[in-house]
């Protein structure tokens, strides 16, 4: 009887901390492809004629058992001025914004964000889905 009682509990509070674990996991991933874009971006300053497909392209290729269309991305690239242009958010892999290439100036930052709608683990009946995102920037030089 008494292991009738628990048991409910005890999947829950295990299959919670499996779904957990992924998250962390898949997060753990996004950053490190968020951050591999934001580098390139960085050492290809005045090399590349579109960003933002070059940062879809590097994410993409880091997931590659990610959704893609399940992924958002946005760009944000300072200027020699010191002005901020962001391209997007926009969500799959056709992210193209080649003005954003004159807008890239040495010694200035470029940031990636990228977010990605992940799906836990179903915990009973319930099965919960929000966003992971990440935010990387690099400095051009």
């Amino acid at each position: 009887m008494e292991f009738a009682i628990v048991l409910p509990l005890l999947m829950t509070i295990l299959t919670g901390g499996a779904s957990f674990c992924m998250a962390l996991y898949s997060f753990q991933q996004l950053g490190y492809a968020g951050s591999n874009a934001a580098q390139l971006l960085a050492a290809e300053q005045g090399l590349i004629t579109d960003p933002c497909a070059t940062t879809a392209s590097t994410v993409t290729a880091a997931l590659p058992n990610w959704t893609p269309s399940k992924i958002t991305y946005t760009v944000t690239i300072t200027d020699s001025s010191g002005a901020a242009h962001t391209f997007g958010p926009t969500a799959g892999s056709s992210f193209s914004c080649t003005s954003g290439a004159a807008d890239m100036a040495a010694n200035e930052p470029v940031t990636v964000q990228v977010s990605y709608q992940y799906t836990w683990f179903p915990i009973l009946s319930y099965s919960p889905s929000s966003s992971l995102t990440s935010s990387e920037s690099a400095l051009m030089e």
